[in-house]
């Protein structure tokens, strides 16, 4: 009788385990992805402001929004910097 219920025990627990580790996995992803989210929305703020006050009409797309996202402040230099080259937006 004690082999059985020590095998619940440690069946039980590992099943724990992985709920704890599914759920920790989970709150990683969320976080990253309400990071990106955040960043997207600072940056179309950003570029918006950078056009009205220096008349640049850059181009606020997909790939402006997500290089601002995912780079920060240097992917919105890098978006500023591409427009004023001619390389794009």
């Amino acid at each position: 009788m004690g082999g059985v219920i020590n095998v619940l025990f440690w069946n039980g627990l590992l099943a724990l385990v992985v709920v704890i580790l599914i759920v920790l996995l989970i709150f990683r992803v969320v976080k990253k992805v309400l990071i990106l989210i955040i960043n997207s929305v600072i940056g179309i703020f950003a570029l918006i402001g950078f056009n009205t006050l220096f008349h640049a009409n850059i181009v606020i797309n997909f790939w402006s929004v997500i290089i601002t996202a995912v780079g920060g402040i240097i992917g919105f230099i890098i978006v500023i910097g591409m427009h004023y080259l001619g390389w794009a937006f």
